[in-house]
């Protein structure tokens, strides 16, 4: 078997030439799906961010009051955002606090939401974790 082609004057490897042939189209191949074929990252973010929350709440007996929460909207759409408001004793909760759990309106910017606590009169003192959840609709 020749190992050589010979064409004029230069003489060319079988094994060079059966190389080239089978990888000029595998090259040209894996070049037009990289020049044609792109990919990039795709991300949801959340647009809700909580910004300015109390650090500290403090109530007496029969006390009622607001806290503002005010939360940034980054997107350029309105969100239905329903607050939850619980504490960590759900029994002391249930007996002696009610909150006013509602769904607000959150427009892009920043947005105070006002939620209301009110105590019981006949509350015993009590230190309690406050969470305030928030569902994006």
């Amino acid at each position: 078997m020749r190992r050589y082609i010979t064409v004029g004057r230069y003489e060319y490897s079988v094994f060079l030439l059966l190389i080239i042939a089978i990888t000029c189209p595998l090259t040209f191949a894996a070049t037009y799906y990289l020049w044609t074929s792109k990919t990039a990252p795709f991300i949801v973010e959340e647009p809700l961010t909580v910004i300015d929350f109390p650090t500290e709440i403090r109530f007496t007996p029969g006390q009622n009051s607001t806290i503002d929460i005010i939360i940034a909207n980054s997107a350029n759409a309105d969100y239905e955002v329903y607050l939850s408001i619980t504490l960590s004793d759900t029994q002391y909760q249930q007996t002696y606090v009610q909150v006013s759990n509602h769904t607000y309106i959150v427009t892009p910017g920043n947005n105070t939401l006002s939620a209301w606590i009110a105590v019981s009169k006949n509350a015993p003192p009590s230190n309690h974790q406050l969470n305030v959840d928030f569902l994006r609709y």
